[in-house]
């Protein structure tokens, strides 16, 4: 009796898995996303062939950015449901199948006759073979200036597209390769932000800085340069419900980082930023090098600051610094178990700046435990908690 419950529970489960979403290979199938500020759809099964109509070719679009030919194609319509800065990233299930993309904006609702009849281009189109490895990925991102890439090595990523409410745009993607796998594509439409603000140091001085904006999963949005003054003012786009860092780097000056949001919009066009001096025996909060409760590991969104600290380092060869780990809490460890732990976190860091090409000997670490919480237990709220889990750094010697 027990076997047969058993096996009556796994058929359960295994029905209640999501099985992989259907893909379509012909354009009067294609299948119709709604895009909103973050929508994601797949894993799917893989396009097996062309269709019944091979669409695409160099000869009918009368362009080089176009397939070859249709080789496993799969078909979207998509519905654009939010205004701004469209980009997405296409993954394949299998990183060494080559996913190429071609984007169409349709004008007509018989829009696949259109491009049977009417020769119609992309506006954006990746059918390159990437010389870096990205485990397959390619899309639309905001640090590419192409919008279009033809075959042969080349970048992975085209452009981002400005998008509108209510339009709508066709994509289509092929597999070179026979007996591939599915993919899962995400999307992401953010809105144009105006940042603008001085950079000083903590005489009130005018500096410049080198400011990057990036994302919750550390990667480069923007990056500026003020000017002489210390004065910045560009425009950048932010998406809802995500988190981002606002990095200022200056080469005698310790770096600093703030926390954003979408919410932020007014408070980012007034900012003044005090970029401190390198100094022996300051300490200096980084604000942005966190780490997953419980863990040693640090979060994908400092790894920015990480590589500024790396750069100051680098600039100045007689800076020697402590890296201090802190905690937000015991978490089940006695005196000695929560210093050790928080010299783990320091040592993170230290071994992050090494592989960078640090000498080890420049950096010393401590841990501190749980005993310069910022925020106190058990009010602190789950961002705060975020805040405590941190590492400062010490001027040992500058």
């Amino acid at each position: 009796m027990r076997l047969i419950l058993l096996l009556l529970i796994s058929l359960q489960l295994f029905s209640q898995a999501k099985r992989p979403d259907t893909v379509f290979c012909d354009c009067h199938q294609a299948k119709a996303l709604t895009i909103n500020s973050k929508s994601i759809y797949g894993k799917t099964i893989a396009p097996k062939g062309f269709g019944k109509l091979k669409e695409i070719s160099p000869s009918k679009q009368k362009t080089t950015f176009a397939f070859e030919k249709e080789h496993n194609s799969a078909w979207y319509k998509l519905v654009i449901n939010t205004s701004g800065e469209l980009t997405m990233h296409i993954i394949p299930i299998k990183t060494d199948d080559d996913y190429d993309f071609m984007i169409f904006k349709s004008g007509k609702n018989n829009f696949c006759d259109s491009l049977l009849n009417h020769k119609i281009n992309p506006i954006r189109a990746c059918i390159s073979r990437d010389k870096e490895e990205l485990n397959g990925k390619t899309g639309l991102n905001y640090k590419s200036t192409n919008e279009l890439v033809k075959h042969g090595v080349g970048p992975a990523y085209c452009k981002s597209l400005a998008v509108k409410k209510g339009e709508i745009y066709y994509l289509v993607l092929d597999n070179v390769y026979e007996k591939g796998d599915g993919h899962t594509i995400e999307f992401e439409v953010a809105q144009p932000v105006l940042f603008k603000g001085t950079v000083t140091d903590d005489n009130n001085k005018a500096i410049k800085a080198e400011i990057a904006l990036t994302n919750q999963k550390g990667d480069t949005i923007s990056i500026q340069n003020t000017a002489i003054d210390g004065s910045y003012n560009f425009i950048a786009p932010l998406a809802k419900n995500q988190s981002y860092n606002l990095n200022f780097y200056n080469d005698s000056s310790f770096s600093f980082t703030k926390s954003l949001t979408l919410a932020d919009t007014l408070q980012l066009k007034t900012l003044k930023t005090v970029l401190p001096k390198l100094k022996k025996g300051n300490k200096y909060s980084i604000g942005s090098i966190n780490f997953v409760g419980g863990s040693v590991q640090y979060l994908p969104r400092a790894i920015p600051s990480m590589y500024n600290l790396y750069k100051l380092l680098k600039k100045n060869p007689g800076l020697r610094i402590k890296i201090i780990g802190h905690s937000n809490g015991r978490e089940m460890m006695d005196e000695n178990g929560i210093i050790a732990f928080t010299k783990g976190r320091a040592t993170s860091i230290r071994n992050y700046l090494a592989i960078q090409g640090i000498d080890e000997k420049r950096i010393e670490i401590d841990g501190k435990g749980d005993h310069e919480m910022l925020f106190k237990l058990p009010k602190a709220t789950e961002s705060e908690q975020e805040q405590n889990r941190r590492v400062e750094i010490l001027v040992l010697d500058f």
